[in-house]
């Protein structure tokens, strides 16, 4: 990392090179290794400015969201399908929590004409 710093790279070319070293080092150590290892060098470069840093940051950011809106659409699911039949079958939950967001949002469109567990089984 040192290296890195000490190099007669522009600093965008520096932040790219510590942005690579730290992804290709999570391959090898753990993250609290990482963490203590490139903390220090990433205030010097204020590797927050980068583009690299910001776009796997967004992207990660948009995966969290992604699976926040899955999760809370299949607890919704199985809220709903809780309270309308009181016991839902083992082999159902663990399908509904399987689904897909597309699969999961057609069964709260339909929960209204869901009447019964062979109804539900159209949309697993």
């Amino acid at each position: 990392m040192e290296t890195i710093v000490r190099t007669p790279l522009n600093i965008e070319e520096k932040r790219q090179s510590l942005l690579r070293a730290e992804i290709f080092a999570g391959l090898v150590f753990d993250k609290p290794v990482i963490e203590q290892n490139f903390r220090e060098v990433e205030k010097m470069l204020n590797i927050e400015e980068s583009a690299g840093y910001r776009r796997i940051f967004e992207k990660g950011m948009e995966k969290g969201m992604e699976k926040g809106r899955q999760e809370t659409l299949r607890e919704s699911v199985l809220k709903l399908l809780h309270k309308k039949f009181k016991k839902i079958p083992r082999p159902y939950v663990d399908k509904i929590k399987s689904l897909d967001e597309y699969a999961l949002g057609l069964i709260l469109e339909n929960i209204f004409e869901i009447n019964t567990l062979s109804d539900l089984e159209e949309y697993l």
